[in-house]
């Protein structure tokens, strides 16, 4: 009979008086990093008053869509920042956070923001337009992308809606060092008007990009 129970133990990886601990997750490492954005930004967010850590940066992660998934996946809401080459910063607020779900999701929460050419005053806010649907889009290939158009940084190379890119998932993933941008029809215009995040240019190349999160949220998946 304690053989019959041995064999089972050992054909169904019963842990039966094993040790737990193999099964942890690893802690996610974080950037020690300022926010490089005014927390006043967050007030009406989920992360209002919360404490953020930097738990992605392009420079050292990669700036790979596999890269930036690796380390922001499953951290819950979160504030992007971006740099172009031309030293324009800019963000956008996920309340959803990112699951590699390769699915979209509607909301009024998430937002786009950008700072004037005097970064000492608060970043301006372009929330979302025509209708909370398909605020966000999670592709697995891709990085950050609010709307169809408000905002794509590394945007997949080949499409994954449907299957049609096909079994291997390290085909067509996205570069983080370029992005794109059309305001008005997903998220507001500009306060000047201009139909771009990023002013008179619709793609631009970028520097840097850094994910922020809550930690304390993050331990919670």
């Amino acid at each position: 009979m304690a053989s019959c129970i041995s064999n089972c133990v050992c054909l169904f990886g019963w842990n039966i008086g094993k040790n737990k601990t193999s099964d942890h997750k690893p802690q996610p490492n974080y950037h020690n990093l300022h926010l490089p954005f005014p927390s006043s930004l967050l007030t009406k967010t989920f992360l209002n008053g919360k404490e953020l850590k930097c738990c992605y940066k392009a420079s050292l992660d990669g700036f790979s869509a596999t890269s930036f998934h690796e380390c922001s996946d499953f951290k819950g809401p979160c504030v992007i920042i971006g740099y172009t080459n031309n030293s324009f910063k800019f963000g956008a607020f996920n309340p959803e956070g990112y699951r590699s779900t390769d699915d979209y999701y509607d909301t009024f929460d998430a937002f786009l923001f950008y700072w004037a050419d005097d970064e000492k005053q608060d970043p301006i806010v372009l929330p979302k337009v025509g209708g909370s649907g398909a605020a966000l889009f999670d592709y697995a290939r891709g990085g950050p992308q609010f709307g169809a158009d408000g905002l794509l940084i590394g945007p997949p190379l080949a499409p994954v809606m449907g299957g049609f890119a096909g079994p291997d998932t390290n085909s067509g993933v996205g570069d983080l060092t370029q992005a794109r941008s059309r305001l008005g029809l997903s998220y507001a215009k500009r306060a000047d008007g201009k139909e771009s995040l990023f002013g008179d240019e619709s793609k631009v190349s970028l520097e840097e990009v850094l994910v922020f999160c809550c930690p304390q949220i993050a331990s919670l998946y």
